[in-house]
């Protein structure tokens, strides 16, 4: 019985195996992907329309902060928005586990047209704590 071996050069342009660096950016981009998706469902239907004219991304940060950038088209859509950004930034927070937050909008043409507030998980704490002592 005679075994015939293939020998083949491995092309630098060949799939590799995953390694522990790739492995651990997929699982990011799968968990800002679902952040996403999350927070798009909570928006209500006024702010679904406004949201598809914009560019908009999740970006999760080393030091635990969750970010939302909204990039608006035009003046009208950002002025829109801007009057919604409570509501906005509660979406957010609900979204999120840690309670570290940053609320970017902006339209790019206009310097004046921006908007940015950054919540950390002691302002949240400190807005939501409640006194043992306090009656309902």
């Amino acid at each position: 019985m005679a075994f015939t071996y293939f020998c083949q050069a491995v092309s630098p342009d060949a799939p590799q195996p995953l390694s522990e660096q790739d492995t651990a950016l997929s699982r990011e981009l799968a968990a800002v992907r679902d952040q996403r998706h999350r927070l798009y469902l909570k928006l209500n239907g006024s702010l679904k329309a406004l949201f598809s004219h914009c560019e908009w991304r999740i970006t999760r940060h080393d030091n635990g902060m969750t970010e939302l950038e909204v990039i608006c088209p035009s003046m009208v859509v950002y002025k829109r928005l801007l009057q919604k950004v409570i509501m906005i930034q509660g979406r957010l927070e609900d979204t999120v586990r840690i309670k570290h937050t940053k609320f970017t909008l902006c339209y790019p043409p206009n310097p004046q047209a921006y908007y940015e507030h950054e919540v950390t998980f002691q302002q949240w704490s400190n807005t939501n704590s409640y006194d043992e002592n306090e009656e309902f």
